[in-house]
């Protein structure tokens, strides 16, 4: 299964979840996936922790495709770092729903036969957004399994197209950030 080969290959960071759904022979994994390795930190190979990662991700796989790809990433440039790792094992129908926080407004990006909805997310979870863009309710995941949870948001968001989203292209789409920059929180 591919999200086995994802865990094999280490592109899991602070993974929260690997379980596969009761109904489909689908995997999901819920966690951070790596964008960019970290530094080779010391002679025994040993990594610091990535420089990029798709924050908060939520990642549906059959056998040998991801059919749903969920996550955060701080700028809309980092998206060609999202198809370079990800999009090989994207098919055509794959949904992919990424939020940004430096765009202003929603995006429908097409690159090559994927197409990807982008979010703007200024604040908030990335699962409560799912949970909300699929207009569903805590109860109408109670008593599912985690892996089930997931797989009912999937279903909930496979026609998703964001409200007033422009379409374009990727290279169009990469020159859409704004810039805008987190404000880092520390110690009060």
């Amino acid at each position: 299964m591919l999200i086995k080969q994802y865990e094999e290959r280490g592109l899991f960071f602070n993974a929260n979840l690997t379980e596969r759904c009761s109904k489909e022979a689908l995997d999901v994994y819920r966690g951070e996936l790596i964008l960019v390795d970290g530094e080779v930190g010391d002679s025994s190979g040993r990594r610091k922790p990535p420089s990029k990662v798709l924050l908060q991700s939520v990642a549906i796989a059959g056998e040998s495709k991801l059919v749903f790809l969920a996550g955060m990433v701080e700028n809309v440039a980092d998206l060609s770092l999202v198809l370079e790792r990800f999009g090989p094992d994207m098919a055509a129908d794959s949904q992919c729903v990424i939020f940004v926080y430096d765009i202003a407004k929603p995006l429908t990006v097409t690159a090559g036969e994927l197409t990807l909805q982008l979010v703007p997310l200024d604040d908030g979870l990335v699962w409560t957004e799912l949970m909300d863009l699929a207009a569903l309710e805590k109860g109408d995941v109670k008593n599912l399994s985690s892996a089930d949870k997931a797989h009912v948001v999937y279903r909930e968001l496979l026609s998703f197209r964001p409200r007033g989203a422009a379409s374009v292209d990727l290279a169009s789409a990469l020159t859409m950030g704004s810039g805008k920059q987190r404000a880092l929180r520390g110690a009060v």
